[in-house]
């Protein structure tokens, strides 16, 4: 299945959204996705995970207004191919999905 996959993206104080595609099966997370991105097509794609199992919260962003974590959220879960992933909004932004977890 094909999904359209925008990131709000933070550098050097800018925002701007950047949107990828890629071609992935329903039950690939959210960070499967992240991770195709940045191995496949944008290397400087800035993200945060650890544990893969729902339980450190590392890889918690915002998808399409909810926040969730990216490795226990599958694509076929969010009912759409238009996906849109931010940092989560309580915590300072340090690059692109990564956030000051300090703060």
């Amino acid at each position: 299945m094909r999904y359209r996959i925008s990131i709000r993206r933070h550098k050097d104080g800018a925002q701007y959204v950047q949107t990828y595609v890629i071609d992935a099966p329903p039950t690939t997370t959210v960070l499967d996705a992240l991770i195709t991105i940045r191995e496949d097509l944008d290397g400087s794609v800035a993200f945060r995970y650890a544990c893969r199992m729902g339980v450190c919260g590392a890889c918690a962003v915002k998808v399409n207004g909810r926040p969730v974590l990216a490795c226990a959220t599958k694509l076929m879960d969010l009912g759409t191919q238009d996906i849109f992933i931010e940092p989560i909004s309580d915590k300072n932004v340090i690059k692109d999905l990564v956030v000051d977890l300090q703060k």
